[in-house]
């Protein structure tokens, strides 16, 4: 509907944790990073378009297996491409800087910007920059000591932070210019937190234990997500304005029988909705001549 096909979009790749509060030996449950009080819950790898459209395009359920990077970015690639979705650049924080996925980046020729780890070779090679130069933002090429591609390390210097890395293979220009283009870039995957927030709203509570109702009120929650933005981009409507339709329609259902509602087809709902929105447009746009 939104014609996503053959265009190149920017994407982030995340883990979005739920937090659990029940027993340890639940089946999925698994270590996540602590939070509100506790360190158990669920997790699942998400893969969202980023930039003038906001959509999760998919979710791999981990709970319960490990975290296999090389597994996880071959399966989200090959199902981005299934969808004819081209990537522009590829967008994820410190957890997914290591060999396996960098490894499996280069494999499909991509573009990323990923927040860096320090480690002991980092480190010594920031310790001589600043000897030689002082304490200066810097580009250097890496590798891992396993092996991989070789990429840039982007270390800008912040005065109450230190060095704040960043790894890209993207085509360097000037230092000055690049230093300062890679963290501005990186900023866009900041889309990502903000979604994850509006998808908290749309969250089912439930005391189930059940691995796959949880996968599936999570999946829930992406797709009222989803259309949201969609809707987002004709008309002007909130979360909790959409969740309030969506509760009034399911009352009129219970109470008057699923005939009771309008079986508008969505298509036809949405083609209506860019048609006004059209008229609108030509109409602002007569008016603005009159002026």
């Amino acid at each position: 509907m939104i014609d996503l096909k053959n265009k190149v979009h920017d994407i982030a790749v995340d883990f979005h944790d739920i937090s659990y509060y029940g027993t340890r030996d639940t089946p999925c449950i698994r270590g996540i990073k602590p939070k509100n009080g506790t360190s158990w819950g669920y997790s699942f790898c998400t893969l969202d378009i980023i930039g003038n459209s906001k959509l999760t395009l998919d979710v791999i359920d981990i709970n319960g297996l490990s975290k296999d990077y090389s597994t996880l970015m071959e399966s989200l690639f090959e199902r981005i491409e299934k969808m004819g979705v081209k990537v522009g650049t590829l967008y994820m924080d410190k957890e997914f800087f290591n060999r396996k996925v960098i490894s499996k980046i280069d494999e499909h020729k991509l573009e990323f910007v990923i927040a860096a780890k320090s480690n002991k070779k980092i480190k010594a090679i920031l310790e001589k920059h600043r000897k030689e130069k002082g304490d200066t933002s810097t580009v250097f090429e890496y590798k891992f000591q396993e092996g991989g591609p070789t990429f840039n390390i982007v270390a800008m210097w912040d005065q109450k932070k230190g060095y704040i890395l960043f790894a890209t293979n993207k085509k360097m220009g000037l230092i000055d210019t690049f230093v300062k283009q890679i963290p501005e870039e990186y900023r866009k995957r900041w889309n990502i937190e903000t979604g994850y927030r509006v998808k908290n709203d749309f969250k089912i509570r439930t005391c189930s234990k059940s691995p796959v109702a949880r996968t599936l009120f999570f999946v829930i929650q992406c797709i009222m997500y989803n259309i949201l933005n969609v809707l987002k981009s004709v008309l002007e409507i909130t979360a909790y304005q959409m969740k309030s339709v969506i509760n009034q329609d399911i009352i009129k259902a219970v109470t008057d029988g699923i005939e009771s509602l309008c079986n508008i087809p969505v298509k036809l709902f949405w083609d209506c909705l860019m048609e006004f929105n059209r008229g609108r447009n030509r109409a602002l746009r007569t008016r603005l001549r009159n002026i």
